[in-house]
């Protein structure tokens, strides 16, 4: 996280909640300060936040599909993270099971 520079609103306006933004929030903020700027503003934002341009632009992108839409509590996609072990590995439960028994 980048410390906020003097005189720059932004970065002062985004370090004092970068704290309670999870990734997406991160770069819909982001978004929204470079969308309010103008021209320029993705680069500047991205210089102020540490947050990457493409970030930035992927912010923009679902700020104009979903400008009015309540958006769910879920971060990633369904199906994101790790599999279960069990899938890797379709023996583990017979295996266990046997070193358990008598």
């Amino acid at each position: 996280m980048l410390l906020p520079m003097e005189n720059d609103p932004v970065a002062e306006r985004f370090s004092s909640i970068a704290w309670a933004l999870d990734e997406r929030l991160r770069r819909i903020v982001a978004a929204g300060e470079a969308k309010a700027i103008g021209r320029g503003g993705i680069s500047s934002v991205s210089r102020s936040t540490g947050v990457s341009r493409r970030a930035i632009h992927a912010g923009l992108k679902e700020l104009q599909d979903h400008p009015q839409d309540p958006t769910p509590r879920r971060i990633r996609r369904p199906g994101a993270g790790r599999k279960k072990i069990s899938e890797a590995d379709p023996s583990l439960m017979s295996d266990l099971e046997s070193l358990v028994e008598p």
